[in-house]
C-alpha cells in the first residue's frame, strides 16, 4: 500500500448474506461492546483525541451506557454507537452503513421512498417528491409518524462527525436508514405546514427497499461516472466515485478526451460534487489527461503501526508494505511534501477551459483530488468547500464487535494535504463560491452547472 490511497466512505454497496437472527442483546453484553471498540480504537486509531479531550470523552461514553436499558435492540445500540463514535470528529469512523444481521431488513420495502430536503434544520418537500408524494411544493415537513422533525433531525444531522456541511449532506442521503433505526415505518404519516400557514397531513402507504429508497437521494447511484456534451460547448463529466476498474476508467477518460477533441469542445467540467473517494490513482488517471506538471495531492502521512492492521494487511495480499516490519505501537511517517511526476503519462493535455464541481460530500480521495487541483492550480473550483479538512484522518480499518456483531469503521492514519501545512485544518475552497440555497434545492436546480454554462464559449 501506499499513502496515496485513501478508503471511500461505502454507502450503498449490499451485502448479500443471511439476517442474523438476534435482534436484542443484554446491556452487559452491549456495555463490553462498547469496551472493545475502545480498545481496538486505542489500538489501531493514530490520534483519537485530536478533536476531543481523552476524559470529556469517556465522559461522554459513560453517559451513553447508563442510558441503556436491560435488553437492547440492534437498531438502538447502531444509533449509540453513531452517536458515540461522531463525537471523535473523523467522519471515516462511525458504523458501517451496511450491516450484515440487517440484510433481510434492508431488503424490506419499509425506508421512506421520497428525497425531502435539509435546511436549517427543516425538512422541505422538493420538487419530485411533491409531483410523486402529492404534497405542496416547498411544504414543511413537522412530524413523520408523530415525532417532531424539530427533535429528531438535529440529532440525525451529527451522527457523523467531521466537518458540519458533510453530516448533513450524509442525513441527507441516508435519512430513510436513520428513520428506520428510529423505527419510522411505512405507513408513513407526514404532517406539514403549507405557504399559507395551515398544517395538513399527508398518508404514504408503502415505502421501498434501502437500495432504492437511496436512488431518491443519490440519484444515478449505479454508476461511478458519465460524459455528456451539454449545449454543444461543455464536456461534463459526473465523475461519483473512484472504485473499480483502473484500467475501463482509463480507456473510459481516453475516449471522452478524444471525442471532446472531435468535436471542438473546449470545456470540461468535472463534477466531485457526489463523489465520496475511492482510489486516488483514479485521480492520477484524470490528471494525465490535464496537466504535464508534477504535482502531488497528499503532503505525507502519519500511520499507527498496530498487529490489527498488519493481519489487514497480509489478509489482503500485502506482504511488502514497510509497515508489516515496523514495531506496533509506533507511527511510520510517509511522503516528503515534494510534487511528483505522475505515474500514467499523458503527452498532450487537454488544453481547453477546465472546472472542477465540489460540495459537502466531495470526500475522502475526491477531496485530495480537489487539494491537489487547488494548491496546484490545475482548474477553477467552483462550488461549495469540499466536506473534509485538507488534513484529516484516513486509511480504514473494518472491525466487527463480538456480541453484537455490528461492523464499525475506523482509521488507522491522519494525513496532510498537499500545501504540507501539517497544522491548519481547512477544507479546500472553491475559487468561485455558489451556495445551493433552499430556493435552489427546493426546486431542484443546479445552479452551479448554469454558471458553468453561462462562462463558456
Amino acid at each position: 500500500m501506499t499513502p496515496y490511497k485513501v478508503t471511500a466512505l461505502v454507502l450503498i454497496v449490499l451485502i448479500s448474506i443471511s439476517a442474523f437472527s438476534q435482534k436484542y442483546i443484554s446491556k452487559t453484553s452491549a456495555v463490553a461492546d462498547i469496551d472493545y471498540y475502545n480498545r481496538v480504537l486505542e489500538e489501531v486509531h493514530v490520534n483519537p483525541y485530536l478533536n476531543i479531550d481523552k476524559a470529556e470523552y469517556l465522559s461522554k461514553v459513560e453517559g451513553l451506557k447508563s442510558g441503556l436499558k436491560d435488553s437492547v435492540s440492534i437498531d438502538n445500540l447502531l444509533l449509540l454507537f453513531y452517536k458515540m463514535t461522531a463525537v471523535i470528529e473523523d467522519s471515516h469512523t462511525s458504523p458501517a452503513v451496511i450491516q450484515p444481521m440487517l440484510s433481510e431488513e434492508l431488503k424490506k420495502e419499509q425506508f421512506f421512498p421520497y428525497s425531502l430536503v435539509i435546511d436549517q434544520h427543516k425538512l422541505y418537500v422538493p420538487k419530485t417528491t411533491a409531483a410523486g408524494a402529492g404534497m405542496p411544493l416547498g411544504a414543511q415537513i413537522i412530524s413523520i409518524n408523530g415525532m417532531s422533525v424539530s427533535k429528531i433531525l438535529p440529532e440525525i444531522e451529527r451522527y457523523y462527525g467531521g466537518r458540519t456541511s458533510f453530516s448533513i449532506d450524509i442525513a441527507y442521503k441516508l435519512l430513510s436508514y436513520f428513520l428506520f433505526l428510529r423505527d419510522i415505518k411505512p405507513p408513513f404519516i407526514l404532517e406539514y405546514t403549507e405557504a399559507s400557514g395551515k398544517i395538513k397531513s399527508a398518508r404514504i402507504a408503502t415505502g421501498l427497499s434501502f437500495r432504492d429508497a437511496l436512488k431518491a437521494t443519490i440519484p444515478n447511484s449505479g454508476a461511478n461516472y458519465t460524459f455528456e456534451v451539454l449545449g454543444n460547448k461543455l464536456g461534463y463529466f459526473n465523475f461519483r466515485s473512484m472504485s473499480g476498474d483502473l484500467e475501463l476508467f482509463h480507456r473510459f477518460v481516453d475516449s471522452c478526451i478524444t471525442a471532446m477533441r472531435a468535436a471542438n469542445i473546449r470545456a470540461m467540467a468535472i463534477d466531485l460534487r457526489e463523489n465520496g473517494g475511492g482510489n486516488s490513482q483514479f485521480a492520477d488517471v484524470f490528471l494525465s489527461y490535464l496537466t504535464t506538471k508534477k504535482y502531488s495531492l497528499m503532503g505525507g502521512r502519519k500511520w499507527k503501526v498496530s498487529e490489527r492492521y498488519k493481519a489487514y494487511l497480509r489478509s489482503n495480499g500485502d506482504t511488502t508494505s514497510s509497515y508489516l516490519s515496523r514495531e506496533n505501537g509506533s507511527v511510520l511517517e510517509l511522503g516528503d511534501c515534494n510534487p511528483k511526476e505522475n505515474p500514467f503519462k499523458g503527452a498532450d493535455p487537454f488544453a481547453g477551459a477546465i472546472y472542477l464541481l465540489t460540495g459537502p460530500f466531495t470526500f475522502s480521495s475526491a477531496n485530495m483530488f480537489s487539494d491537489g487541483v487547488s494548491h496546484y492550480k490545475l482548474a477553477t473550483l467552483v462550488g461549495e468547500p469540499t466536506g473534509e479538512n485538507t488534513n484529516d484522518f484516513g486509511e480504514v480499518y473494518t472491525f466487527t464487535l463480538p456480541n453484537s456483531k455490528l461492523e464499525m469503521h475506523t482509521t488507522t492514519a491522519f494525513d496532510w494535504g498537499a500545501d504540507c501545512d501539517k497544522v491548519q485544518r481547512k477544507p479546500v475552497e472553491p475559487d468561485t463560491l455558489i451556495e445551493k440555497n433552499i430556493h435552489a434545492k427546493v426546486y431542484e436546480e443546479d445552479n452551479v452547472l448554469e454558471y458553468i454554462l453561462g462562462q463558456t464559449k
